[in-house]
């Protein structure tokens, strides 16, 4: 029904995923590169902070992270790329629950979702799920060894690699990055018999 429909498109809006052009229509939002910058960064620094409170302890059993770079390494059979980010990310909630931070994963998750879509655009390139389940192994087995140094330098070359693609993207795609442009797309679309087409320059009054 309406209702749910249009509560759904109301989250994606607080989210910057939709555009919602009022009596006209909505728009998937083109990315937004200071969205995915400023929500890398959260993600790295609270991360390294949490690997490196968990590379303080001992006798960590960090099995079900490892089942899970396992699931992950199983991918690339299926060609699944959807389902391997959310290994991805179940990993790393994992280790967040571990550390007892669940619920900082969950302001990481909300502020992602720009993030996100870059991860989606980047992991079927060949050879990236191999790299991340490799990256993934680096930071437990780092974690495990109780080594600090490489414990944030694992953190910091996996959290990195969305924000290299996304300066390849912008360069190779730019169209995914450009706002939608509503006067021309309102323009494109004839108004009915004795109807204007609203100007979405135009001030109320």
């Amino acid at each position: 029904s309406r209702t749910p429909v249009r509560e759904a498109i109301l989250r994606l809006a607080e989210h910057s995923l939709v555009t919602v052009a009022p009596q006209f229509g909505t728009f998937i939002a083109a990315i937004d590169p200071d969205e995915v910058r400023q929500a890398q960064f959260m993600r790295e620094h609270l991360e390294t902070a949490i690997a490196l409170r968990l590379a303080d302890r001992r006798g960590l059993d960090l099995g079900p992270a490892r089942n899970l770079v396992v699931q992950q390494r199983a991918i690339l059979s299926t060609g699944d790329y959807a389902s391997f980010t959310i290994l991805d990310d179940r990993m790393h909630a994992w280790l967040f629950d571990l550390a007892g931070m669940g619920k900082l994963w969950g302001a990481i998750h909300v502020k992602k979702a720009h993030l996100d879509r870059i991860r989606f655009l980047h992991v079927p390139e060949p050879g990236k799920v191999s790299e991340v389940a490799e990256q993934h192994v680096a930071i437990l087995d780092a974690i495990a060894a109780g080594d600090r140094e490489a414990t944030q330098a694992a953190v910091h070359v996996h959290t990195s690699g969305s924000l290299v693609y996304l300066e390849k993207l912008l360069v190779d795609r730019p169209e995914l990055f450009e706002r939608p442009r509503l006067a021309r797309m309102r323009a494109a679309v004839p108004a009915p018999a004795g109807e204007a087409v609203p100007d979405p320059g135009a001030r109320p009054g």
